[in-house]
Order: structure tokens, then C-alpha cells, then sequence
């Protein structure tokens, strides 16, 4: 099996129904994108995925580890930014030098260089986010879980990072799930989307779903083969 399997997925919060019956498969190595309303359970499928919400029936993945970028950076505030990222490091190699090298790369990718010494409570909550995409992307993992990580950005800095996501995903490649409401951020990074949607007493159902097969490194908004996307995706989420 490659990728991510969902088989009969079941999760409730005490009597009230998320998801029940639910199948889903998500492709390697790729970034899938889920979308939907606020409330409908995107993040209760990431976190079920994660291993951090009880469920029934069956989430099938390669075996590997899970990094998880959360709406929140969760750094350790009393340690340094670059600390923060030497530690996810530690366990995988033992050479300073080397990992100073991996970090200090990371950093100028996410235009985070210039924080490397502070401590996370003297950063903004963009770059902090941005800090917890490097840690996320150190950390030796297989899958990648990203719950709206981009929303508190303007839109340059997010399209620069969408980018990045990109180019280092295929650098060293993940099976990213990838969490947003933001069509944009879908349609500038997903290789494959499926809009959640639920009716009152229902479980959770995919309502569209497709695959955008331009390449991510050089597609813009503009991009007239997005435009169908687009329009699919509004009258889903609408």
C-alpha cells in the first residue's frame, strides 16, 4: 500500500456523528489538499490520521513517521529558534556541524535567517508559523499533516511559502495532507483535492474531488487551466 488508506472511518465527539463510513485514499508522495466549511472535520481527520483522536475502522500508511505543522506553532518558548529545530535534529544526527548546515538551509528557504537566535516569543506569528514548517520538515517523517498553517499571512509571503512547500517536497518527498478553506492555497499547491461537506445527522462525505496535473513550480493564479478548478471548488464550498 502506498500512500494513505481510510477504510470505514468512524469518529464521534460523545453522541454527536463526524465521520461514519468514511473512505478516502490519498496518493504518495503527493500533496492532497482537503477543503470544506469551517466545523465540517478537517481538522478531526488530520488528527485522527495522527494517531491523536480515537476512531473505528481503519487508517492504513506506510509505517513511517508523522509530522504535524498545527494552527498554533507549539515552539518551546524558553529556547532559541534555531534550538527549537537543533532538537528535532539530535536524535538523527550526531555531527553539530552537519546539522547547523540542514538548519541554516531551512531557515533561507523559509526567509527565516535573520530569527535563528531568538526566542519564539520574540517573533511574529508568521514567522513563527514559518519556524514550525522548518521543524515539521526536519523531523524525519513520511507523512506530513498541515492544518491551515499559511492563514495568518499576507499573500505574497504565502505564495513564496506555497512555493516552498513545493520545492521541498520534492527535495525529499512526503505524502502531505494538507488542510486549508483558502482556494488559492489549493489551487497554487495541490496535486489532489477532495472538498468535505456533511448534511445535519451525517457523516462527513467527499463532494468533489480532482487532480491538478500543471506543474506546481511554475503555475500562478492567472493560470487559465485553473479556472475550471476554481469554479468546481467555489460551487462545492458554496
Amino acid at each position: 500500500m502506498s500512500g494513505i488508506m481510510m477504510k470505514n472511518l468512524g469518529v464521534r465527539y460523545d453522541d454527536k456523528v463526524i465521520f461514519e463510513g468514511f473512505n478516502l485514499e490519498l496518493k504518495e508522495h503527493k500533496i492532497s489538499v482537503i477543503l470544506g466549511r469551517s466545523g465540517v472535520g478537517k481538522t478531526t481527520l488530520l488528527n485522527a490520521i495522527a494517531g491523536l483522536k480515537d476512531y473505528s475502522g481503519e487508517i492504513e500508511t506506510d509505517g513511517g513517521g508523522i509530522s504535524y505543522i498545527f494552527q498554533k506553532d507549539r515552539l518551546i518558548p524558553t529556547i532559541s529558534v534555531y534550538k527549537n529545530l537543533d532538537l528535532v535534529l539530535r536524535a538523527q544526527i550526531k555531527d553539530k556541524r552537519a546539522r547547523r548546515e540542514k538548519i541554516e538551509n531551512m531557515l533561507a528557504l523559509l526567509e527565516i535567517s535573520d530569527v535563528e537566535n531568538k526566542l519564539p516569543t520574540e517573533i511574529s506569528g508568521g514567522q513563527a508559523q514559518r519556524v514550525a514548517m522548518a521543524r515539521a520538515y526536519l523531523f524525519d517523517s513520511d507523512v506530513l499533516l498541515l492544518d491551515e498553517p499559511f492563514k495568518a499571512l499576507d499573500t505574497s509571503l504565502k505564495a513564496r511559502l506555497l512555493g516552498a512547500l513545493v520545492e521541498l517536497n520534492e527535495k525529499s518527498p512526503r505524502t502531505i495532507i494538507f488542510v486549508t478553506h483558502a482556494i488559492d492555497e489549493c489551487l497554487l499547491a495541490a496535486d489532489e483535492y477532495f472538498v468535505l461537506g456533511k448534511k445535519e445527522g451525517e457523516g462527513v462525505e467527499v463532494v468533489a474531488s480532482g487532480e491538478i496535473a500543471s506543474d506546481k513550480k511554475s503555475r500562478t493564479l492567472k493560470d487559465e487551466d485553473l479556472a475550471e478548478v476554481r469554479e468546481k471548488l467555489l460551487t462545492a464550498l458554496l
